[in-house]
């Protein structure tokens, strides 16, 4: 009996296994798991932040070894927290920067040398590559490019019987001439940022080189005629105060409202404000200038941060380095390619985008130097108080030009 109980456990258990065997599924490798990159960037222009985060999903899904994350940090507090983040050594791995502020970061936290890691930044712009070098070397990726231009409402202008104006006492009339009453009330012929921040001086720095002057020459007659020119504007209403709390992309709403008859902006807004109101007549011009033409020269750099990771990020710029890449993508971010190869190509259907390319001949940079985010920080208070209109500008400006003084001096 023994003997037969064995050979029936002998038999249950092969069958068992039989089963069993039967049952198993087939192994599924697993996917390795991808090296996460974070990348800080501060675009609040809907279109904008839609094609960032395209660019950075196609590149994700190109390969199976790294994730970038995109993280979004206001305007207003990308200067402050990323300086605090390289205080506490606690970095993104990427940070989008405005060209204005790389060398004052580079100089709180050196970023990665990428002079032999990008070989396509040779065929770069010389103007473009300007904010990023330290010496030989190059420290930074240019993104985009772009500049101010005058953005006009047609429509207003025509029932206004103004011109497209050349000069800044052209520019205050047409701004009285088409301030008036709309369904909303008070219509501005214009109106400024005026907050502490870059987007300040990308506005108001044209008007203060198209005058004659420039920061060091805050408190010269050149200068002075600059911040009048802003306190005529609101003392005469045709440009309300409240825009010393409002964002350019606050401005760029108000304007395709039809709240605004005129506004300093780039092409990256030209979507976003033709998505708000297909209906609005619209055109650009070279803004006004006493001096000739000039503009400011605006956009961001890539700044990889040093640490384990930093050969992952280098990868990704790589990526949207590559001509054909950049051919395709750039234009749908509104911006200027930053190599003439690719710019050449640019807005063919778009003839007020391609606009731009010829306005932007006349751009130069704000002040690439460790000490401009302070003497900006400066010139953007000016600007403020001057709109306020509690202090008459003479004191404003010799307080300001000492301060710029000051910072010169060490």
């Amino acid at each position: 009996m023994k003997k037969w109980k064995c050979i029936a456990v002998s038999i249950l258990a092969f069958a068992i296994s039989t089963a069993a065997a039967g049952c198993t599924k087939e192994e599924i490798p697993q996917k390795p798991l991808k090296t996460q990159i974070v990348l800080w960037h501060y675009w609040d222009v809907k279109q904008n932040k839609k094609q960032l985060d395209n660019l950075v999903e196609e590149f994700n899904v190109s390969q199976d070894e790294i994730e970038v994350e995109l993280q979004f940090v206001p305007s207003e507090d990308f200067k402050k927290q990323l300086a605090l983040s390289m205080a506490d050594n606690n970095m993104p791995d990427l940070a989008l920067v405005d060209s204005s502020d790389f060398q004052y970061f580079y100089a709180m936290q050196p970023f990665v040398d990428l002079t032999d890691r990008v070989g396509e930044l040779q065929n770069y712009l010389p103007v473009a590559m300007e904010p990023c070098k330290v010496g030989d070397r190059i420290y930074g990726q240019p993104f985009g490019v772009n500049c101010p231009a005058l953005f006009y409402n047609k429509k207003i202008f025509r029932e206004a019987g103004v011109e497209v104006p050349k000069t800044w006492d052209a520019f205050y009339e047409a701004a009285a001439a088409t301030t008036g009453k709309n369904k909303y009330g008070t219509a501005y012929g214009t109106a400024l940022s005026a907050l502490q921040s870059e987007q300040s001086l990308y506005e108001f720095l044209p008007i203060l080189w198209g005058m004659g002057a420039d920061v060091d020459q805050l408190d010269s007659p050149a200068g002075k005629k600059a911040f009048d020119l802003l306190t005529k504007l609101t003392s005469s209403k045709a440009m309300s105060r409240d825009c010393i709390n409002l964002t350019m992309n606050d401005l760029m709403n108000q304007f395709a409202d039809e709240n605004i008859a005129m506004v300093f902006q780039s092409s990256g807004i030209i979507d976003d404000l033709r998505e708000r109101n297909p209906d609005m007549e619209f055109d650009v011009a070279c803004l006004p200038s006493d001096t000739g033409p000039v503009t400011v020269a605006g956009g961001e750099v890539f700044a990889v941060t040093k640490g384990k990771k930093q050969d992952q990020a280098i990868v990704f710029l790589n990526y949207i380095a590559d001509k054909e890449r950049m051919t395709d993508y750039m234009d749908g971010f509104g911006l200027l390619a930053p190599r003439q190869d690719v710019m050449d190509t640019q807005f063919k259907d778009d003839p007020i985008k391609h606009k731009f390319i010829d306005i932007f001949k006349s751009a130069r940079y704000r002040e690439v130097s460790v000490e401009w985010p302070k003497i900006s920080r400066i010139v953007a208070d000016a600007m403020r108080e001057s709109i306020i209109g509690e202090k008459k500008n003479e004191e404003i400006l010799s307080e300001a030009a000492n301060e710029v003084r000051k910072i010169r001096e060490g």
